[in-house]
């Protein structure tokens, strides 16, 4: 009834963890999630447990393999659709002061010494569990050395298994939807938290989970913002307008993302065209670069010519993606600034975002152009289907 993994995919993902567990010299992990991000902070919970807490939770991961892995959700009410959703053997509440809850059955397990990995939300952001649990551990387990591991086990989730890219195309395809529900429905009088309804609901009755529906409408010959907002307005759409957008939906976390212009009963003007086709050129660079190996210089290369046509960046040019954004993440900083060493390298079966957005330097006129895609042996695969062309509404 509810969306799972196979028995299989699971026991790799456990093996993974066990030789993290391992290399570390650790008795047990704690990992933390929550709800944030449309329950993208719960990723690294979520991928061993198939759990998507609505709140916050702990997951206690003992070294002996013996010893059963425990779950301890936020709210109490949420424990009966937990267990239905997870396989893992202990699914309890983890109560008003989870932290002890965990120090508990850290104790209960013999886990009173030795070192303890802690798993946060996201390495990148230097995001891990709160700083009050961090401390209530530290006092009920004063003999315990309490290790960060959150970046060393978001990398097992770096590549992704042949399983895990079914559940991506899946939600791309969810994802698509919305996309072209958005160019169907823009039209003069519909307001933008209209269009966000109008593309949550071309894919929700199919089971999918809204993720990310950011846009911004605005006149062509008026343009007043250079990305998506992330909270849409009741401006109304008028005929010449653009529509930027960002959209992402999920498959039972597993996330696609696309991005694309609507044009509002109106071709895009020369100026929104010379932007689409800078955008679309970077695009076409930034994909035939993507294989095995290439680095984040490499993609900071490709995306020349956005600054040839006298543009600028705001939001990245690629980052990891699936459940949470992860690295590599090549960002506007770095191509002022990019790394000497050519910076991370991309490998097979990556899942990132490519996503351009050419912007003018007044920063009031820009837009997105970009797919979830995963990169394969012979070069990149996007995951969506929505054509890489200007959508005009009319």
């Amino acid at each position: 009834m509810w969306a799972r993994f196979s028995a299989a995919e699971m026991e790799r993902r456990l093996g993974l963890v066990r030789a993290l567990v391992a290399e570390h010299g650790l008795t047990a992990l704690a990992i933390f999630g929550n709800s944030g991000m449309s329950r993208a902070n719960m990723a690294n919970a979520f991928w061993l447990t198939n759990h998507l807490d609505l709140h916050h939770c702990y997951v206690v991961v003992p070294a002996d393999t013996a010893v059963e892995t425990a779950l301890y959700t936020g709210l109490t009410n949420h424990v009966p659709n937990a267990r239905e959703v997870s396989d893992v053997p202990i699914i309890e509440w983890g109560g008003y002061d989870p932290a002890a809850t965990v120090a508990g059955r850290l104790a209960e397990i013999g886990v009173v010494r030795g070192r303890v990995g802690l798993v946060g939300v996201n390495a990148k952001f230097s995001m891990g569990m709160p700083y009050a649990h961090y401390e209530r551990l530290r006092r009920e387990l004063p003999d315990v050395e309490l290790i960060d591991v959150t970046g060393p086990f978001s990398r097992l989730r770096a590549l992704k298994s042949d399983e895990e890219i079914e559940w991506l195309r899946r939600a791309a395809r969810l994802t698509d939807k919305a996309m072209l529900a958005i160019a169907e429905a823009a039209r003069p009088g519909i307001s933008e938290v209209e269009l966000v309804g109008v593309a949550e609901c071309a894919y929700r009755a199919e089971g999918g989970l809204p993720r990310i529906t950011f846009l911004r409408s605005m006149a062509m010959d008026d343009p007043t913002g250079c990305l998506p907002a992330q909270n849409p307005s009741h401006r109304r759409l008028a005929q010449g307008d653009v529509v930027i957008t960002e959209l992402s939906a999920s498959y039972w976390g597993y996330t696609g993302q696309v991005h694309r212009p609507v044009f509002v009963d109106a071709e895009p003007t020369p100026e929104w065209q010379s932007l689409f086709e800078v955008a679309l050129e970077a695009y076409e660079a930034i994909v035939d670069v993507l294989r095995p190996g290439a680095t984040e210089a490499d993609v900071i290369r490709a995306a020349e010519p956005i600054r040839d046509a006298g543009y600028a960046i705001y939001d990245d040019l690629v980052h990891g993606y699936g459940v949470d954004i992860a690295p590599p993440i090549v960002d506007r900083d770095q191509l002022d600034h990019p790394p000497a060493d050519g910076g991370a390298r991309f490998e097979r079966d990556m899942a990132v975002v490519v996503q351009p957005n050419p912007i003018t330097p007044d920063e009031r006129m820009g837009l997105q152009l970009g797919a979830l895609t995963v990169v394969r042996e012979d070069g990149a695969e996007s995951l969506h289907e929505v054509p890489l062309t200007p959508l005009v509404a009319a």
